[in-house]
């Protein structure tokens, strides 16, 4: 909704209609809900003599620090067009960079479910079934067989109590990662360290972090007052520790280069990027070409990760299917031959 909004405003203050009506416009056309409630206190906030980006503050929900900020700097250069095509387009990026790790994300996690959920009917309906096929049978079981028989009766004696159990456990992590930043912390380091997933995601994070603070810096925002907007919008507990430690730092005196370099937190090839930056005036379009970088990595890595997922996990499941198969039907065949 914020994406269509901000690109609907842009395109009729290009056509040269003034703000508040550009407004109206916008809220006419939107369906009901919060975000058209919102945008109407927005509209009675500028008409009763507040400016935009204050009016925008009392929708947090909807228009984060970032946004506001945007605005306010655009209130100041008086380049609220230009400012608001920018927001769409970084908008657009964002939602378009988090979809595809999403996608990544997803694709593999629904495979697994998928492969648990039908090895666990397997292992509680179907096996029993073979078990009492067995024992009429008689005759020696296959080690293989024999797994899949323990397993099976493991599965329906404790399976239930582990299902309730991981519910619990997984309530309770939630409860305790929005109450506690040590956990925070913890989940943060592990994500990072995750085969294949943690690199992705730091990058897709690193890659905003420069995107958003590029563009404020690009739209006359100051440094320090970028930062705060990073500490408000970034979710990451490292990189936001980070932030806090940069702009203290900053704010004392050191470079920005210099101060992310101490974090440790941040590649070192961004850290010389930026130092050019600080030597040449053009920090914020570094910024904005290293997040083009970032994002760049993220859609390649995307791509390759899936170009190698999708035949590992089909072969995968044909192994544990064909291991279920052949330990369940070949002993059954076994002993009928030696029946006849």
């Amino acid at each position: 909704m914020v994406i269509a909004f901000t690109r609907q405003l842009y395109v009729l203050m290009k056509a040269g209609i003034p703000l508040l009506k550009g407004l109206q416009i916008v809220l006419a056309q939107l369906p009901p809900g919060k975000f058209k409630d919102s945008i109407e206190i927005i509209v009675q906030d500028i008409q009763e003599g507040k400016s935009f980006s204050e009016s925008l503050s009392s929708a947090p929900k909807f228009f984060s620090q970032f946004y506001v900020n945007m605005i306010k700097a655009a209130e100041v250069s008086g380049n609220l067009t230009g400012i608001l095509k920018e927001l769409s387009e970084h908008l657009i990026q964002q939602r378009k960079i988090t979809r595809q790790v999403s996608a990544a994300i997803m694709y593999p996690v629904f495979v697994l479910v998928i492969a648990a959920v039908i090895l666990i009917v397997l292992l509680m309906f179907v096996m029993p079934v073979f078990v009492r096929i067995f024992e009429d049978l008689g005759g020696s079981i296959p080690a293989s067989t024999l797994f899949l028989i323990n397993l099976s009766r493991f599965t329906v004696r404790w399976g239930w109590l582990f299902l309730i159990l991981t519910f619990f456990s997984i309530i309770i992590f939630i409860i305790a990662h929005r109450k506690s930043q040590a956990v925070k912390f913890i989940t943060n380091i592990i994500i990072w360290r995750l085969p294949l997933f943690g690199h992705l995601i730091k990058t897709m994070e690193i890659g905003r972090l420069c995107r958003t603070l590029g563009t404020l810096l690009s739209s006359g925002v100051t440094l320090v007052k970028g930062l705060d907007v990073l500490l408000d919008t970034t979710t990451g507990v490292l990189l936001r520790n980070a932030l806090g430690d940069i702009r203290l730092k900053v704010e004392q005196g050191k470079t920005l280069s210099g101060a992310m370099e101490e974090t440790g937190v941040f590649p070192i090839t961004l850290v010389k990027m930026i130092q050019v930056g600080e030597e040449s005036g053009k920090i914020a379009d570094l910024f904005i070409d290293a997040a083009d970088d970032y994002e760049e990595e993220v859609s390649f890595s995307i791509s390759g990760m899936l170009s190698l997922l999708e035949p590992l996990l089909i072969v995968a499941m044909g192994v544990v299917v064909g291991f279920i198969v052949v330990s369940l039907f070949f002993p059954i065949f076994t002993i009928s031959g030696l029946v006849r």
